[in-house]
């Protein structure tokens, strides 16, 4: 059989499943311009946190690579992103650490933010937060 053939049965049998009212995730090559973000702990955390710091998360999960979460970014950058004080972005840092939604290393002048992976997709294993 060719691989255009197994192909297009493939294609046959995922619009069979969605027909049938399923989901079927079927991508197979890096996806760019979108984050991916799970639903139900985004819920659970929208009453907890603050719209400064819902910002913040947003600006820094946009910088998710494909393969991590770990965003290299600085504070100024932050900043210039969001377009908040640098007392309301140090605050919102403060409280994503907080609530557990993300985690600081490494220098202030160049600090690196895990976030967490029970809000963003990834393909790598669950970070320990």
């Amino acid at each position: 059989m060719s691989k255009k053939r197994k192909a297009l049965e493939v294609l046959g049998a995922i619009q069979t499943i969605e027909n049938a009212g399923l989901s079927v995730y079927r991508s197979r090559r890096k996806e760019r311009g979108f984050m991916k973000v799970y639903t139900e702990p985004l819920n659970k955390l929208l009453p907890k946190i603050s719209p400064s710091a819902f910002k913040v998360f947003a600006a820094l999960a946009s910088q998710v690579g494909y393969e991590d979460t770990i965003v290299e970014i600085s504070k100024a950058e932050l900043i210039k992103m969001t377009r908040m004080a640098e007392k309301t972005v140090r605050e919102s840092l403060n409280e994503l650490e907080e609530l557990g939604v993300m985690k600081r290393i490494g220098p202030p002048n160049r600090r690196k933010y895990v976030l967490n992976e029970m809000y963003v997709k990834t393909h790598l294993p669950h970070v320990k937060m």
